[in-house]
């Protein structure tokens, strides 16, 4: 075969392979701006199924599959069942919602089969919503189908969560402070979960698409025990960070030596205390060092955490003493109101630094009392990072001080988490 024939056949076989595979490799799109459903919350925690909802081809296409119709028709037959069936447990009334190995296989299998029929519609999807999203950032190397399945895999890990910790009352990764409210076996919790299924019933003729309604019972569940905290304070940027984000576009950086100043928060241990003394000390810590105009932020990470259903948000408090008792100007600080534990004060902060448009490649401080930098430093900590998140949510981390770290943000922080339904 001639050479320049070779090279129209390479050119050729390589555009196929894209058209069917999708595009692999492209990730975060700066600028990006999130679909919403009207649900906060489920957005966060299943924004694959918020952007399938508002892709009308795609939407259509998953509609119109026999395979996923017979598992919609079952679970809608299922909520229609335990309304008048003598089910109270919540094993009975719960567990047949949870996504079986099966059932989710067979999911797989239907997107693999319309995909290779109509590959257009999803790359669309993926490539326009999912990868620029950065919510599968650590999936941007695989191609589009193969990032469409990894996050249906997440969706399913995610739906199970929340059906397995506000359903059926197991203690998953932080039980102390995001458990069940109720004793899943008292009459009260029981008489609830009853209670649920004709409130589904109502609206299941408007469920078009198989994952609906195991995803409404899991946000119903959600709702029973108050746990809307990914919803509280949104969007951020519009109310508590409006003014820090706007700043962001006017600053000269060559001034600072950092991007921001990290400061984790701390829960009291009192239900009447709403600012924890650890905390105060650590704000202390941070003011001074931005008041010598080391940068421009500080960023203040903590949510709703102790004791259990606090109503405080550890962000919140810390953004109040700075401005009140150091007088720092709302426009530098950036709150950060959901991470629950310090892997998360330092993947969020990140987060919130990569997508208001900070420099990337300058380093941030943490700024923090000596007993929680003493846990930061220990390996023990870079280990639980990668057990429960899977990667470092940082890099270059290194101790300067008793009180200090300077860090680089990490694109996979970004990922959402499908193990943590109130800080995805």
């Amino acid at each position: 075969m001639p050479y320049m024939q070779k090279i129209l056949l390479t050119l050729l076989l390589s555009f196929l392979f894209c058209s069917i595979f999708g595009q692999a490799g492209r990730g975060y799109s700066p600028g990006y701006t999130f679909l919403q459903s009207g649900n906060i919350v489920l957005d966060k925690d299943s924004y694959l199924i918020t952007a399938i909802g508002q892709s009308s081809k795609v939407k259509n296409l998953l509609a119109g599959d026999d395979s996923l119709a017979g598992i919609l028709q079952k679970q809608v037959a299922l909520i229609r069942a335990h309304i008048s069936d003598t089910c109270r447990t919540a094993e009975s009334l719960v567990s047949g919602f949870r996504w079986r190995k099966e059932d989710s296989l067979r999911v797989d299998g239907a997107f693999r089969r319309i995909y290779g029929r109509q590959p257009a519609p999803f790359d669309a999807l993926v490539d326009g919503q999912l990868r620029p999203s950065g919510y599968y950032q650590r999936f941007v190397g695989s191609g589009n189908l193969d990032l469409l399945l990894r996050a249906w895999g997440q969706c399913v890990v995610g739906i199970n969560y929340i059906l397995d910790q506000y359903g059926l009352g197991r203690k998953l990764r932080y039980p102390a402070i995001d458990s069940v409210s109720y004793d899943v076996r008292g009459e009260y919790y029981q008489d609830l979960l009853k209670a649920l299924f004709p409130f589904l019933h109502e609206r299941a003729d408007s469920m078009t698409l198989f994952v609906q309604p195991s995803l409404a019972l899991a946000w119903e569940l959600m709702r029973a025990n108050d746990r809307d905290e990914p919803a509280r304070f949104e969007p951020l940027e519009q109310g508590e960070n409006r003014a820090a984000t706007a700043r962001v576009k006017t600053l000269d950086w060559s001034r600072y030596k950092y991007t921001a100043i990290l400061v984790p928060g701390e829960g009291p241990e009192l239900a009447t205390v709403p600012f924890d003394p650890i905390g105060r000390m650590r704000c202390d810590l941070a003011a001074d060092r931005y008041k010598k105009g080391l940068a421009p932020f500080i960023i203040v990470s903590g949510g709703y955490c102790h004791p259990f259903h606090t109503p405080y948000c550890e962000a919140i408090e810390m953004k109040h003493y700075l401005t009140r008792e150091w007088g720092i100007p709302e426009a530098a600080v950036i709150i950060e109101p959901q991470a629950r534990h310090t892997t998360t004060n330092f993947r969020n902060a990140c987060r919130l630094i990569i997508r208001y448009g900070m420099p990337v490649e300058r380093p941030s401080l943490c700024v923090t009392t000596k007993d929680q930098a003493d846990y930061i430093d220990d390996p023990r900590f870079g280990n639980r990072c990668r057990r429960e998140l899977g990667y470092l949510p940082y890099r270059d981390l290194r101790r300067t001080s008793d009180h200090e770290f300077t860090f680089l943000p990490v694109m996979e922080c970004l990922h959402m988490d499908p193990y943590d339904p109130l800080d995805p």
